[in-house]
């Protein structure tokens, strides 16, 4: 291979490895905490009033932030946090147009698609056996057309495979995002907190995730056959 070659190889490479801003968000841990600014300012139009549940991925200094910090963020690129049962995990249409989340397990939320941000632990239906696991931490997925079930083991996924296919480069032809069905499957269940904000909150005190497909696969991972 020349030396062009080399080059545009060493350029789609960095172009696929997650942003700055994506280590910073999975390794903010105040999510959901009272902001040590705006805590108890906003009055209590919303059970999460001065909860931080939103993070900039402009800054170079990201961390969580609450509404009242969002006047300071005028015009930058805020997604906001969702929480299940502890664990952290974005909206799909949040990310269209900053990430790539193609081949990543998506859950529904409220009817919308939804990724974690990082794997979870081993526990109940997910310690069973499963036809189709995570390249990284061997979680049970519902999707055959998936390799990760988090946007952490992606990003972990990129480091350890040499697959140009598996990116979080932004297609700017197309939507990119895996969001590609609104099909729910019942086939895995999860039990949200109830202290989210209140456009994510429903009367019942536990609600079901279903999942949607991501994006046709077409790559080899560790060994495994391709669809």
């Amino acid at each position: 291979m020349g030396m062009g070659g080399l080059k545009k190889m060493a350029l789609l490479d960095a172009q696929r490895r997650p942003p700055a801003w994506l280590r910073q968000l999975r390794e903010t841990k105040k999510f959901f905490e009272p902001c040590s600014l705006h805590a108890g300012t906003l009055g209590h139009s919303t059970r999460s009033a001065g909860s931080c549940n939103y993070f900039c991925t402009s800054c170079d200094d990201g961390g969580a932030l609450c509404s009242g910090c969002l006047a300071d963020h005028a015009g930058h690129e805020i997604i906001q946090i969702r929480r299940s049962s502890s664990h952290c995990l974005v909206k799909v249409a949040d990310l269209r147009r900053l990430l790539n989340v193609s081949y990543v397990q998506t859950y529904m939320i409220n009817g919308e698609p939804g990724v974690f941000l990082d794997k979870r632990a081993l526990s109940g239906k997910a310690k069973k056996p499963a036809a189709n696991k995570c390249t990284e931490c061997n979680r049970g997925l519902n999707d055959a057309d998936c390799l990760f079930c988090s946007l952490g083991c992606k990003a972990n996924g990129i480091e350890d495979l040499l697959d140009f296919n598996i990116t979080f480069a932004v297609d700017p032809r197309g939507n990119s995002s895996g969001e590609e069905s609104e099909s729910e499957s019942e086939s895995e269940t999860e039990t949200e907190s109830s202290d989210d904000d209140d456009t994510f909150l429903l009367p019942t005190k536990s609600r079901k995730l279903g999942t949607s497909p991501g994006s046709p696969r077409q790559v080899t991972a560790r060994g495994r056959r391709s669809r």
